[in-house]
């Protein structure tokens, strides 16, 4: 039976609280024993030793005991979810297992008669988890309790545990289920214990592959010394999300602004402490935290002048190339003043000249031209205005036409990067209040986002617009990191 654990310090952490860094600690525990057409084998009694341990530690787990093939993938799926954010992350395996020379499986409860071609329908393949753990370099522990060496296997299988594709920073270890549990309890969550060295001298039954030393991340040392100090201070969700827009404004990317410390987060703080000349860590104590802001508070007075002298002079240089460009009316004008800015101080007027244009208001053209032209107009594809040029070279429409064939090619070049950025912004907003405060700042920095109602409609995307390039920032209409670093500054 699956059953998911948490400590009470996981479940403060998932609601916003202070939490601790141990409640980032995420484990997956696979004990196949109990099988329903193969002898059973031992392990269970392990694995709750390592599940009092991990419980001790303040882990979030998932447990998994000699389940169906299709309960297990589920448990590793969930497991997959509950790793992303992790500090650390464990996998224990144990039970029967068989390889092709490839690829090695965890065979669960009701397989028989297994080949080569069935095994992928009864088992846990371990490249999966493997791949899962690359994402934790250092921080990821892989213990394999390989069990029964006389597992009846058919064509194409061998009994145990095959070649290995490690992901760089991730540590493997082989040997008995009791041993293996023995040397989590005592060894590998003690602070600043020697892995290594421990291992060869008091586990000679454990074999250890990829990377596996004795100054790995994973038992802390004296970042547990860091850590505690920046648990003593009680940081709340709200002082976590300023910590996490400063380092945004000092360019140190915590990969969110959410209040959430993940790897991200860790990074950028210890990269930032490492710029500062003091021990990267990845934990703040109080002093750190007061330079940190005080650092991103001057630097978000610099980019604020910076962004005032800039806005200035976009006016001035919005203003002259509409009076030598686009006050004429001419479509030539109107189009480069559009293509020069096409969110402009002027752009409105612009558009709504072009379009009279469009309409074929005042011009003279033929019965036949109008028509052709209207007919590109409704199908407004690169294919229908190219038709129109084909047939009228030297047509009246022609400057519209041309602009319209750059407008629809850019638009299919930059759809790719349009998803992108709407993905990200999803991830940054994930709620309508937050899109609310959105708004509001740009609605109070002068930026005309239309009705403030969360809701990011076309003036709201323009108003995104107008501020990135204001700012010096990339602009795209949507809310990147940087950009919603820069609208809370000061908030």
């Amino acid at each position: 039976m699956t059953k998911r654990f948490q400590t009470a310090v996981a479940v403060a952490a998932l609601c916003c609280s202070a939490g601790f860094a141990s409640a980032n600690d995420a484990a997956l525990l696979l004990t196949q024993s109990d099988y329903r057409y193969l002898d059973d084998v031992p392990g269970v009694e392990s694995a709750k030793m390592l599940k009092r341990r991990l419980r001790d530690e303040g882990f979030t787990f998932l447990d998994s005991q000699s389940e169906r093939a299709e309960d297990a993938w589920e448990v590793m799926s969930q497991f997959r979810t509950e790793a992303d954010a992790a500090e650390r992350v464990l996998v224990f395996l144990s039970g029967r297992f068989a390889n092709n020379g490839d690829e090695t499986w965890l065979i669960t409860r009701y397989a028989y008669d297994l080949n080569d071609l069935s095994i992928g329908g009864a088992g846990v393949p371990l490249s999966a988890i493997l791949r899962s753990m690359a994402d934790h370099p250092e921080h990821a522990l892989v213990l394999l309790a390989p069990q029964g060496n006389d597992t009846p296997l058919g064509t194409g299988l061998t009994p145990g545990i095959g070649e290995l594709d490690i992901p760089e920073g991730v540590g493997v270890l082989i040997g008995p289920a009791k041993g293996l549990a023995r040397f989590v309890d005592q060894t590998a969550l003690t602070p600043g214990a020697a892995m290594q060295s421990i291992l060869r001298k008091s586990h000679p039954a454990i074999e250890a592959f990829g990377q596996f030393s004795d100054n790995t991340p994973f038992t802390r040392g004296e970042v547990s010394i860091a850590e505690r100090a920046e648990d003593a201070l009680g940081l709340g969700h709200g002082d976590r999300r300023d910590i996490q827009r400063d380092l945004t404004i000092l360019n140190y990317s915590p990969g969110g602004i959410d209040g959430i410390f993940g790897r991200g987060t860790r990074a950028a703080i210890a990269d930032w402490q490492e710029d500062q000349g003091r021990q990267a860590t990845g934990f703040l104590n109080e002093r750190q935290i007061i330079a940190l802001q005080r650092q991103a508070s001057k630097r978000a007075a610099d980019l604020d002048e910076q962004a005032r002298k800039r806005a200035a002079e976009l006016t001035r240089q919005d203003h002259a190339f509409w009076a030598k460009n686009g006050k004429d009316g001419s479509i030539k004008g109107l189009l480069a003043y559009l293509k020069r800015y096409p969110d402009g101080l002027h752009a409105d007027q612009a558009n709504a000249a072009l379009a009279k244009w469009q309409r074929g208001d005042g011009i003279v053209a033929s019965k036949s031209e109008k028509t052709v032209w209207n007919n590109a107009k409704a199908a407004n594809s690169v294919k229908a205005y190219q038709t129109y040029l084909r047939k009228y070279p030297n047509g009246q429409f022609v400057g519209i036409a041309n602009n319209k064939i750059a407008e629809l090619q850019q638009a299919q070049k930059g759809q790719a990067e349009r998803k992108a950025a709407a993905a990200g912004e999803k991830a940054l907003l994930k709620s309508g209040p937050a899109r609310l405060i959105v708004e509001q700042r740009l609605s109070g920095l002068g930026f005309d986002v239309g009705q403030i109602d969360g809701t990011f409609n076309a003036q709201t995307r323009k108003a995104l617009r107008q501020y990135q390039k204001s700012r010096g920032i990339k602009v795209t209409g949507f809310v990147d990191q940087i950009t919603l670093a820069r609208l809370l500054v000061n908030m």
